[in-house]
């Protein structure tokens, strides 16, 4: 009945119970499984950073010496510099830590019996990526958390897992 199911996951506990439901069925069904993470298109809270800096993700930010700091508050070059640093610097940030989040995942699908498991890390829209990756992967299910690590704009724009079952052209299944 299943031969492919896609498990979204950000990291977060609905997304670790997806899976564990997404793995459960994998081996019921003896299906191959991929585990999916979607870089956002942000920039990373400080506090992400933070914690980029002390896993060694990204290089410790030195603090700026003063006209270094008046240079990037004038609307020069510079400005626009610091802007596309900041910027790959979280798409760095990002793509680490999905990357460890599917690791993780794939080990767990493994631990529990998946015979076949791909991690990928994409990036985009989480909802688009999610639809898209189905599509691609030929998934019969897509299995994720109901909610989460999203801001406060998830609840007023909707969450992607609401967008992913209003639009997948396959079986959701939303897990809490």
């Amino acid at each position: 009945m299943l031969k492919t199911i896609l498990c979204a996951t950000d990291g977060s506990d609905h997304a670790q119970k997806a899976l564990e439901w997404s793995s459960e069925l994998a081996v019921k069904y003896d299906a191959a499984l991929i585990v999916l993470f979607v870089t956002p298109h942000r920039s990373a809270p400080p506090e992400l950073r933070r914690m980029a800096e002390i896993e060694h993700i990204v290089e410790p930010k030195t603090p700026a010496p003063p006209d270094a700091i008046a240079q990037s508050v004038a609307p020069s070059g510079a400005t626009a510099e610091a802007l596309r640093e900041s910027a790959a610097s979280s798409a760095t940030i990002y793509r680490e830590i999905g990357q460890r989040v599917v690791e993780g995942g794939k080990f767990l699908a493994e631990s529990r019996g998946v015979a076949k498991v791909t991690a990928l890390v994409e990036d985009g829209d989480p909802a688009h990526q999610i639809i898209e990756a189905a599509k691609r992967h030929g998934a019969d299910l897509i299995v994720m958390g109901r909610r989460g690590v999203g801001d406060l704009k998830g609840l007023l724009l909707g969450s992607v897992s609401h967008k992913v079952a209003q639009l997948a052209s396959c079986a959701c299944l939303t897990v809490e």
